[in-house]
């Protein structure tokens, strides 16, 4: 009976409350909240329960008290039945690894998920490079794109294990005239990226690529891209007068295939 299932709820011991209020139905949780022996321990319990209505989770969160916890805010804002103008408010007393969660997360409304993906962008600002190495490897594709922007090396080597980083982005990534030789050599070595050819292209076309990088690559290209690479007057000595020597020898060996043929 719903008016049994609420005196329950009310008159229940604390180690039952704990125990009950993930499962319990809306009338024992209505109870529950005049329970005297209801406390803060109880909040993440009452918080993990699916059936938890909108009105009694509006109630948790206008007291202050409650709302003093961080898991209780976290709690909220991942609770599918919060109601988003709550959900929005609390999303800036969050960490940055639950903004990425949010991000990520499938019941989160599309305004929800934008909100925490920009407030992410607006701390990575702030973060030390740690943090941004942490939230690189499991970003979504617009915080990436702001990490992208960041170009330190052991961030741009995180950033690469990324599943959802795109070869555009790692182009633009070797392209970038502010990038220091170690990111552009965490991107030459690394085994995902380094064999496509445009990735390729953009390191030998940076005139901050180291030359060890770029002697890896040479005997990989075509003689138009080697052309390329001899006219560009920012290529190292050593590059160019390989490529010259890899361009001769492969006209010769076009010629020698001419005469035979």
């Amino acid at each position: 009976m719903p008016e049994q299932q609420f005196l329950e709820g009310k008159a229940a011991k604390p180690a039952e409350l704990k125990l009950r209020l993930p499962r319990a139905g809306l009338e024992y949780l209505q109870g529950a909240i005049q329970n005297p022996n209801f406390s803060d321990r109880h909040l993440e319990a009452m918080l993990a329960n699916p059936a938890l209505p909108a009105g009694l989770i509006q109630g948790l969160a206008a007291q202050k008290q409650y709302l003093a916890h961080y898991e209780v805010k976290r709690a909220i804002v991942f609770h599918r039945n919060t109601p988003r103008a709550l959900k929005l408010n609390l999303l800036h007393f969050l960490g940055w690894r639950d903004l990425a969660r949010v991000v990520e997360d499938p019941p989160q409304l599309p305004p929800v998920k934008r909100a925490a993906e920009t407030l992410l962008k607006k701390r990575t600002e702030d973060m030390a490079v740690g943090e941004k190495m942490a939230l690189a490897r499991i970003a979504g594709p617009g915080v990436i794109a702001a990490l992208c922007v960041d170009l330190h090396p052991e961030v741009i080597a995180a950033l690469l294990i990324n599943p959802r980083l795109t070869e555009d982005e790692v182009v633009a990534i070797c392209g970038e005239e502010r990038a220091s030789p170690a990111a552009l050599s965490a991107v030459g070595s690394n085994p995902r990226w380094s064999g496509r050819h445009a990735v390729r292209m953009a390191l030998l076309r940076n005139a901050a690529t180291p030359a060890k990088v770029s002697l890896e690559f040479l005997d990989t290209l075509a003689g138009t891209d080697l052309r390329e690479i001899i006219a560009l007057p920012t290529t190292p000595r050593l590059v160019r007068a390989t490529a010259r020597q890899l361009l001769k020898s492969g006209e010769a060996i076009v010629d020698r295939k001419k005469v035979v043929s």
